[in-house]
């Protein structure tokens, strides 16, 4: 099961199509160069291939998208997503060795995802320096289906130096099982952001968006759940509980960005960090730092290293007390943790129009407090390429 954010929905379209050869899609968008598509229109193709350690779990995603212009004022975009995920899942929590571990579905699982989106945009003003759109996004899997909303502006100020940004957003999923056919369950969210960028001078630009998030409805994850042993009485006594959650989530998070363009050394520096609140108690921080190297007209190198920790929620526990609570979960989303990402990506210009990439990013993450899991490492890899007509 994953959900999308609508107001968020475009961020993620410039991921491509996995399996298709590299030859084959730069074939592809030769051939569109001649469609009938008007200048300032661009297409990507995306392919991520995404494999824990010991091949526990692998993602293999496919993206299509395409963004045009309509006249001087519309522009619409589009994109197209297939993901496959595939390996064993983590279901339950046990303590019957003495210590917590999580056991993993015995046999490998495979969901497939598709998903689409779509945005149009009008420009207005004396300059069209503003815009309003709206979006649309649809997400379809086994046992989780997903419609989302989007309504956007920004409006810019100050000679074009400073842009505020206005969003709302709204979703509306049915969680389903397929090992429970009586579950079919909603799951609502709606989102608001607002946000303000502001240029510093001819170099760096600086930008703050604030989300609000509100979820209602199903939010417990119907595979998973915790297994207690209990040694304390005059016998061992065996407690089964499933994954159980509060009914409704709120959330906050605040996001600062900040561009710096080194015109001499031919390179920008990107920073961003972000703090997230919820009613659930958990805290999160997010460091983010990469640097974008330009090499003459044709090469780009850029690196960059992401860091994220979190609380856990009030309600995580790896083992059942006494008296067993009625809200509960041992999913170690929701558990204490940190991670670290570090991310080499290389562009190149195969001709003024056509641009390829390639990207690897080694993650690990680690469990923080006593008695946490072991450390997840992952790897992943994308591959793109982007035609600008």
């Amino acid at each position: 099961m994953r959900t999308r954010s609508s107001l968020d929905v475009l961020q993620d379209a410039a991921k491509a199509l996995h399996g298709v050869a590299l030859p084959v899609a730069i074939g592809v968008f030769s051939g569109a160069a001649n469609a009938q598509l008007p200048p300032g229109a661009a297409m990507g193709l995306r392919s991520l291939d995404y494999r824990e350690s010991n091949n526990r779990m692998k993602v293999k995603e496919s993206v299509l998208w395409v963004k045009s212009p309509v006249g001087e004022q519309w522009e619409v975009t589009a994109s197209g997503t297939v993901d496959i995920v595939s390996g064993a899942s983590a279901i339950t929590v046990a303590n019957t060795t003495g210590k917590p571990v999580q056991i993993y579905t015995g046999a490998s699982i495979t969901d497939r995802r598709t998903a689409g989106d779509a945005s149009v945009k009008r420009k207005f003003g004396d300059a069209n320096q503003h815009s309003i759109g709206v979006s649309f996004a649809t997400s379809n899997e086994e046992d989780y289906d997903s419609k989302a909303y989007g309504l956007n502006a920004s409006l810019d100020f100050n000679e074009r130096n400073t842009t505020l940004a206005f969003g709302l957003g709204e979703r509306r999923d049915t969680v389903s099982s397929v090992t429970d056919a009586r579950l079919n369950a909603p799951r609502d969210a709606r989102e608001l952001m607002v946000g303000v960028t502001q240029i510093l001078d001819r170099h760096s630009l600086v930008q703050s968006n604030l989300m609000r998030t509100k979820m209602s409805g199903y939010l417990n994850d119907p595979y998973r759940t915790t297994f207690t042993l209990f040694t304390d009485g005059l016998s061992p006594r065996f407690v089964i509980v499933k994954d159980v959650r509060p009914a409704e989530r709120t959330q906050w998070a605040w996001l600062t960005r900040y561009k710096r363009n080194f015109s001499e050394q031919g390179g920008v520096l990107s920073a961003e960090f972000r703090l997230t609140r919820d009613d659930w108690s958990v805290r999160s921080q997010t460091l983010a730092v990469s640097w974008l190297q330009n090499f003459g007209e044709d090469w780009q190198v850029e690196l960059g290293y992401r860091h994220y920790q979190q609380t856990a929620a009030s309600f995580y526990r790896q083992v059942l007390p006494r008296p067993v609570p009625l809200i509960t979960s041992a999913d170690q989303r929701l558990a204490a943790f940190s991670s670290g990402e570090t991310t080499l990506r290389v562009a190149y210009k195969l001709t003024s129009q056509t641009t390829v990439d390639v990207g690897i990013s080694p993650y690990r993450q680690r469990g923080r407090g006593a008695a946490e899991f072991d450390a997840l490492e992952a790897r992943q890899v994308n591959v793109g390429v982007v035609h600008r007509f």
